[in-house]
């Protein structure tokens, strides 16, 4: 008589955790809890960079818009956006990927017009094709409208959990 055997593999844990549950908050700011992970974030040389953004709505709320920002520097402070993420429910959650970084020769210029505070015109999910410079970061900010509680002592916000994993192609 044969004994069965759980072959169901268990899955590995992946990525490094930028921040857990930050409120986002009605001006831009970075959103790294420096807990688990240094905000910002060191880059190598030809390395590119994907993360899952996972963004809740606390409570009830009438509007929203919400941006997450993944951005760059050489180490200076002058911010590019790479990649961002505009979501406008009122209920629920939603799962964004931001991807960043360019391999090979690919030819891109734009204008970076976009102020801290404010959405990218049109109001879209998007990115630049830039490789990654010395530093990444997440910023971002959620403007409510119309909020209440949904339970007695909890803060009616918009939450963001990040996770990334930074890779060097071969």
């Amino acid at each position: 008589m044969s004994t069965p055997v759980n072959i169901t593999p268990t899955a590995e844990s992946d990525g490094l955790t930028y921040c857990t549950t930050v409120p986002l908050t009605p001006s831009e700011a970075d959103l790294g809890d420096k807990l688990l992970a240094p905000a910002p974030v060191a880059v190598v040389y030809g390395q590119i960079i994907s993360a899952v953004v996972q963004l809740t709505v606390v409570g009830l709320i009438t509007g929203n818009g919400t941006l997450v920002v993944m951005q760059t520097d050489m180490g200076d402070g002058v911010w590019i956006d790479v990649a961002w993420a505009f979501w406008n429910a009122t209920q629920g959650k939603a799962t964004f990927v931001l991807n960043g970084g360019v391999i090979g020769s690919t030819s891109n210029s734009f204008q970076q017009t976009r102020n801290p505070g404010f959405l990218p015109t049109p109001q879209a999910n998007g990115s630049n094709a830039v490789p990654l410079m010395g530093r990444v970061r997440f910023t971002g900010f959620a403007q409510m409208t119309g909020g209440s509680s949904s339970a007695p002592g909890t803060t009616t916000q918009v939450t963001a959990t990040i996770k990334y994993k930074l890779l060097t192609p071969r």
